[in-house]
């Protein structure tokens, strides 16, 4: 229900980078607003949900610093088997959040013939920014045991867009995968993956900060026993990941594209981020996969996070280390544990009813006092505790329930609907910071306050759809809405010192009491012929604070009785043909499509958010199987050059817009 599978195949097939830019390429990836900070690191939204109300799954990881790095731009996309999205609080497996990414990497392979020993290697090349990226992997095993190595090499220069202006957009990024699986019994499997990532010297167009370094190391091992005579199915799954990186606003593109650091805050940064995921999960199921099922278990989190922000600027008003201030989000922890429960039921040969819940119990705390922070311009290091005005000493109960149904009303058209409430906790972010730059909204120089003494969100939710597959013709459509009581957003409560509206704002995490989300996602598909194939999709969120104009406090940039939520992509479709290989293993195809976007007029002014002007983008895809052992790809991005922006693009300085037209190649060979 509400959920859909991208493959990890369309890595290849596309030339992805990230995990989040793999959804933002596929035509599958309906409800999902993407926003491209790095050519390498990309955003993405489910419905218009926010970073903390959507979870990445089994590894857990969150983002380090919320406007730099990105859950899903940690994994490389070609690593990935499939990406599952489920689009609402329709599993209890993940823990506490409104939707998720399940994310499933590719493992360790078995030979039942005996010993075998493979490898691939692939490289890829896009013309705009002389992007360049190589990959070697090497893989083998046996019928009880396999192995998985690989190794990512991907390098970029900043790129043009469609009236020829250069952004700022240059990189550096390796990575290593190793997996490793063994069969201790028919019914005993163990699987250990490692996951390396070392990015340097990455510009983020529109941001205060570029990243001088990253580093981030990820390690899971899942024990899987099965056929047991007192259940059927039982997985632990622990993880531990950990992801540092250091970076600054001295670069010299960064100062061209944003003039405002120099004239007039004379602005000096550094960042530096520390962060940091543990934990497991232990499943019990009994049932056949066909059949009815109950899964029962138990889960932990437990994250850290650090942040420093060191502004050096003479609007600043402090005496703290010859105004060397310090902004931080301080060492803070969350711990989670959690119950689930979850069934499957078929009633008959035409319904099958879902539905589980889950408890949690969030306990989080932070340190009060960091080296040069005064956010109150004393001249004294502050009580962080007493200047964000509340005990950082906070726990949360959260509960979750939900169920789907699915009903086949014949062979070829299948109804389906859900409902479910969940609560999440807030982020450690939205608890604690102490005033860094978060890039968090469109204009990009944002200044963020956090807020101890925030509400956990609760949302309600339902969803409806239907489904048809004849032999030609196979298509969906899907309407939701959903109800956020204490809703965690934003409110401005003053410019930046030394800057002027629309320029920059300072803004802390705030509850407004009600927020709704709601829109509709369909696509079709038909074979005009068994070469031909056309494809359209549209998908269409409105986000609304419903009770804006009743706070407490009002708005810095004015009020009113309602106002769009912001970060709201506009609606969107995409139309394709498709000429292919007739026969069943499609060893080639050529794909042209046009991707057409609406303007958003809808947009939150009392946080300086700008409208955004539609535009259409053209695209040509093709690969071909030239050989079992060879793969082809080549195709061209915005084929027509077109100058454009996206609307969760930042403002910042001169604004970032998309790549011009960029063509692409890339082969694999596989022996």
């Amino acid at each position: 229900m509400s959920s859909e599978i991208i493959p990890g195949s369309e890595g290849i097939l596309r030339v992805t980078t990230d995990t989040g830019n793999l959804l933002g390429k596929s035509p599958l990836g309906l409800g999902l607003g993407i926003q491209r900070r790095t050519p390498i690191v990309t955003d993405s939204r489910i419905r218009g949900q926010t970073t903390g109300q959507q979870l990445a799954s089994g590894s857990y990881w969150f983002p380090a610093r919320q406007d730099l790095d990105t859950m899903l731009s940690k994994i490389d996309s070609r690593i990935v088997q499939d990406v599952i999205i489920v689009k609402g609080p329709y599993s209890a497996r993940y823990g506490p959040g409104f939707s998720f990414y399940d994310v499933e990497l590719v493992g360790s392979p078995r030979y039942q013939d005996g010993k075998e020993v493979h490898g691939s290697t692939g490289l890829d090349y896009q013309t705009n920014g002389q992007q360049f990226y190589g990959r070697q992997n090497l893989w083998g095993g046996s019928e009880d045991w396999g192995f998985r190595v690989g190794y990512g090499h991907r390098t970029g220069n900043d790129y043009l867009t469609g009236d020829g202006t250069g952004i700022p957009a240059s990189y550096k990024s390796r990575d290593v995968d190793v997996a490793l699986g063994f069969d201790l019994s028919p019914d005993s499997h163990l699987e250990f993956s490692y996951l390396r990532l070392d990015q340097t010297d990455v510009e983020y167009p529109g941001q205060a900060f570029d990243m001088d370094f990253l580093v981030t190391d990820g390690y899971d091992l899942t024990y899987i026993l099965e056929n047991q005579a007192y259940f059927d199915y039982l997985t632990l799954d622990t993880w531990y990941n950990r992801t540092r990186f250091e970076g600054n606003s001295q670069r010299s593109g960064k100062r061209r594209q944003i003039p405002q650091l120099d004239d007039p805050l004379e602005f000096a940064g550094f960042t530096d981020v520390d962060a940091m995921s543990t934990g497991f999960r232990l499943a019990t199921t009994w049932g056949a996969p066909d059949d009815a099922q109950l899964t029962a278990g138990v889960d932990l989190r437990r994250l850290s996070q650090q942040l420093n922000e060191t502004d050096i600027s003479p609007l600043l008003d402090t005496s703290i280390a010859d105004q060397n201030f310090n902004f931080p989000i301080p060492r803070s922890h969350s711990t989670n544990p959690g119950l689930l429960v979850e069934g499957v039921l078929p009633l008959g040969r035409r319904l099958t009813i879902k539905s589980g819940a889950r408890m949690d119990w969030v306990f989080t705390d932070a340190v009060r006092s960091v080296p040069n922070t005064d956010l109150d311009a004393d001249g004294t290091i502050d009580d962080l505790e007493e200047s964000l005005g509340g005990a950082f000493d906070q726990s949360f109960t959260l509960g979750s329930a939900f169920v789907t149904a699915q009903y086949a009303i014949d062979p070829r058209w299948t109804a389906s609907s859900g409902f479910g409430y969940a609560m999440r906790p807030p982020t450690l972010t939205e608890l604690y910071a102490g005033l860094p730059f978060l890039a968090i909204l469109q204009h990009g120089f944002t200044k963020v306050l956090g807020n101890p003494n925030l509400a956990a969100e609760r949302l309600w939710q339902v969803d409806v759809g239907v489904d048809a597959d004849y032999d030609r013709f196979r298509g969906s459509i899907r309407g939701f809405h959903a109800w956020v009581g204490d809703y965690i957003t934003l409110q401005a409560f003053g410019n930046v010192p030394g800057m002027t509206n629309p320029d920059a704002a300072l803004v802390q995490f705030i509850n407004t009491d009600l927020a709704t989300l709601a829109g509709v996602e369909g696509c079709v598909e038909h074979d005009w012929t068994d070469w031909l194939t056309c494809f359209g999709t549209l998908s269409y969120v409105e986000g609304r604070d419903q009770t804006h104009g009743i706070r407490e406090y009002p708005s810095f940039f004015g009020d009113g009785p309602q106002e769009p939520l912001p970060g709201i992509v506009p609606l969107e479709s995409r139309l394709g043909l498709r000429v292919h290989d007739p026969n069943e293993q499609r060893r080639w195809a050529v794909e042209f499509s046009a991707r057409i976007v609406d303007n958003q007029d809808r947009v939150a002014s009392s946080l300086l958010e700008q409208e955004t002007a539609g535009f259409t983008t053209y695209d040509l895809r093709a690969y071909w199987q030239a050989t079992d052992c060879m793969l082809l790809v080549a195709g061209v991005e915005n084929l027509t050059d077109k100058y454009y922006r996206e609307h969760l693009d930042l403002r910042t300085g001169y604004g970032v817009f998309q790549p011009g037209r960029s063509f692409y190649f890339g082969t694999e060979l596989q022996y």
